[in-house]
């Protein structure tokens, strides 16, 4: 399994990993790392990102030249995204878990609604985990997308009147009707 993460050059750069003072060269270090942590979180499918936790891992710990991102450089690379519609700080947390869009809710909508209507799915009802995990959906784009960012695309859906939500036991026993629209 070749799930190896090709990291930038800048990566291995020891002053990226320091807030820089300057404003300018401030603001190309966040984009940069804005640009690294779309990629990696691509690559890999995740949408979820731990800051304390993920502060020791191989995208803000780069132990070959023995530098590591501090957690305040993080949040301000954070915040940065967050203005950019990039990401979006999970409101429990405290700056500490945010949701990263690599995919933007919207996005994941289009996707789901494309899907449900190129495979006759319209007029269904699904439950969220089938949408997620499910069969079905196995080998699709969406498949494995974070509860959270799968709620706020399926609440675009219902907004532009193309899907309905019905109340489950849980979250995930939640169904959703799909009308038979391509929008």
């Amino acid at each position: 399994m070749t799930d190896l993460f090709n990291f930038p050059s800048i990566h291995n750069f020891p002053p990226f990993y320091t807030l820089q003072t300057q404003p300018t060269t401030r603001q190309t270090q966040i984009t940069l790392w804005s640009e690294i942590i779309l990629a990696y979180f691509t690559h890999h499918k995740l949408y979820r990102l731990e800051l304390s936790e993920s502060l020791n891992g191989e995208l803000f710990d780069n132990k070959g030249i023995k530098r590591r991102l501090k957690l305040g450089t993080l949040q301000c690379i954070i915040d940065a995204m967050v203005k950019q519609g990039t990401a979006e700080w999970d409101s429990q947390s405290k700056k500490n878990v945010a949701l990263i869009y690599w995919r933007k809710p919207e996005e994941w909508a289009t996707l789901i609604n494309n899907w449900v209507f190129n495979s006759g799915m319209t007029n269904s009802i699904l439950t969220v985990y089938e949408i997620a995990h499910g069969d079905v959906t196995e080998g699709l784009d969406f498949h494995g997308l974070d509860q959270t960012i799968l709620l706020k695309s399926l609440d675009i859906l219902v907004k532009r009147g193309l899907a309905q939500l019905f109340q489950g036991s849980s979250t995930e026993d939640m169904g959703v009707k799909f009308f038979g629209t391509n929008g």
